[in-house]
C-alpha cells in the first residue's frame, strides 16, 4: 500500500532560519508493518538470466484446455496435473499426468461432478498419509453458493479406481496440502459484506474425512476447521481485485506458507505439535510482490518458488534470508511465445528433480499482463541448474 509523508516548512522573511514546524503522516496498515520486513532482490522489471529461460514442456490438446494445480507422485515419479478446463467448458474436467519422460498420459476421467452445476473442477492437489489424492474442487465460477469441495480420489496399487467427496461447504477451494495427518485448504474468497476481502485458510484432519463428509460452517460462523482469516487491500492498477488466500506451501521446518492472489501479502504460518495456529507473519507484499498464485518449497534449499500471474513471472522468496528475486518474467506472451515455452499467466510451479515445471493457466482477469486466452496450451519447464 502506498503512503506519503507531508512535511509543512514556513519561510519567515527577512529572517535567516527556516522552522520546521510539522509532519503529518497517513500510514497503512500495510505501511506500518513494512518497515519491520526485509524486501531485498533486483527489482520485478531487472531483465532475467537467459539461463532461466523457460522451454516447453508440453504442449496440451483441447481437452486439457486449461492446466492448474500439480502433485508429484513419489510412487510412480508421474507429475499428477488438474485440469479444470475453464477456457474450454465443453470439456469435462480431468487429471492428467506427466511421465518421467514426459509423455502426457490421462490420470484418471472419472471425477465426481456437482450435482448443481454439472461440472467437476480439480484445481490444487496433494497426496495424503493414506495414499489417496485430494484435491480442490472450485465450483465458485459456476456457482458461489458454497459448492466447492475437496474430492478424494482413491488410489489402490498407485492406480486411481475411484473419486468421492470428502468435503463439502468452501466457496472457492484453491491451494490443498498435507502436513502430516491435517490437510490445509486455502479459502479464496468469504464473500462477506461487512468485511470484503476476507480469504483464509482450513485445516482439517484425516481423521474426521474418514468418518464421513466432513461439512463446513457457513462463512461469518464459528468453524472449528478454520485455521485463520484476513483481508486481502486492493491494488489500484488490480481494478480492485479481491480475491485472496491461492497458493501454499511448506518449508523443510514445517511452517506453512501461504500468498494472496489479489495484493501479493505473502504470510508465514508457524504451527502448534497437533498442527493449529501459533502465529502469523506478514514477510512480503506490494509493492515487490502484488500477486501470488501457486507456489513450491524446495525442501533442499527453502527457496520458495511463487508463480506471479499478473507479471507473466516466477518470484523466488528465501526463507533463510527473506529476499526475493525474480528468476524469470516475460510480457503478455503470443502464440509463438508460448509455443517456444515462455509463460503464460503461471499458476503453478512444482519441483522434479532440477526441473522447475510451470503450468500456464491463460484464464485473464483485470489487471494481469496476460489480456487474451489464446493456445496453445502449455507446460513450462525451467532448468534450475
Amino acid at each position: 500500500m502506498a503512503w506519503t509523508n507531508r512535511k509543512a516548512r514556513f519561510l519567515s522573511l527577512g529572517m535567516a532560519a527556516v522552522a520546521v514546524c510539522g509532519v503529518l503522516v497517513a500510514a497503512s496498515a500495510w505501511a506500518q508493518v513494512r518497515a519491520k520486513i526485509r524486501i531485498k532482490g533486483r527489482p520485478a522489471a531487472a531483465a532475467p538470466d537467459e539461463k532461466h529461460r523457460p522451454k516447453l514442456l508440453a504442449d496440451l490438446p483441447d481437452e486439457y484446455n486449461t492446466p492448474d494445480g500439480m502433485r508429484l507422485d513419489k510412487r510412480t515419479g508421474d507429475m499428477i496435473v488438474a485440469c479444470p478446463n475453464f477456457n474450454e467448458k465443453q470439456y469435462p474436467g480431468k487429471l492428467i499426468k506427466i511421465t518421467p519422460d514426459n509423455r502426457i498420459e490421462l490420470y484418471f476421467a472419472d471425477l465426481p461432478k456437482h450435482p448443481d452445476t454439472g461440472y467437476a473442477c480439480p484445481m490444487g492437489m496433494d497426496f495424503g498419509p493414506d495414499g489417496n489424492l485430494y484435491y480442490a474442487d472450485n465450483q465458485y465460477f459456476y456457482n458461489k453458493d458454497y459448492r466447492s469441495r475437496i474430492v478424494r480420489v482413491n488410489v489402490k496399487d498407485g492406480k486411481p479406481v475411484s473419486a468421492e467427496v470428502a468435503v463439502e461447504g468452501f466457496k472457492l477451494a484453491n491451494g490443498a496440502m498435507f502436513r502430516g495427518d491435517n490437510l490445509y485448504v486455502t479459502e479464496t474468497f468469504f464473500d462477506l459484506a461487512d468485511k470484503p476481502g476476507t480469504s483464509g485458510v482450513y485445516r482439517i484432519p484425516l481423521a474426521d474425512m474418514k468418518k464421513g463428509v466432513v461439512k463446513l460452517k457457513p462463512k461469518g460462523q464459528p468453524d472449528p476447521y478454520l485455521l485463520d482469516t484476513w483481508q486481502t487491500r486492493p491494488l489500484a492498477h488490480r481494478k480492485g481485485e479481491l480475491a485472496g488466500a491461492d497458493g501454499m506451501t511448506f518449508d523443510s521446518k514445517g511452517d506453512l506458507y501461504v500468498g494472496d492472489f489479489g495484493d501479493g501479502q505473502f504470510f508465514k504460518f508457524s504451527l502448534n505439535a497437533d498442527g493449529t495456529l501459533k502465529s502469523r507473519e506478514l514477510l512480503c507484499g506490494p509493492p515487490r510482490l502484488t500477486c501470488c498464485d501457486g507456489m513450491f518449497c524446495d525442501n533442499r534449499t527453502d527457496k520458495i518458488y511463487i508463480a506471479d500471474s499478473e507479471r507473466n513471472a516466477i518470484q523466488v522468496f528465501d526463507t533463510k534470508t527473506r529476499e526475493v528475486t525474480t528468476l524469470w518474467e516475460n510480457g503478455d506472451a503470443s502464440e509463438a511465445d508460448k509455443a517456444a515455452g515462455l509463460l503464460d499467466q503461471p499458476c503453478e510451479p512444482a519441483i522434479r528433480g532440477d526441473d522447475l515445471i510451470i503450468c500456464n493457466f491463460d484464464m485473464p482477469f483485470p489487471g494481469l499482463k496476460n489480456t487474451k486466452y489464446n493456445k496453445p496450451h502449455t507446460i513450462s519447464v525451467i532448468k534450475l541448474k
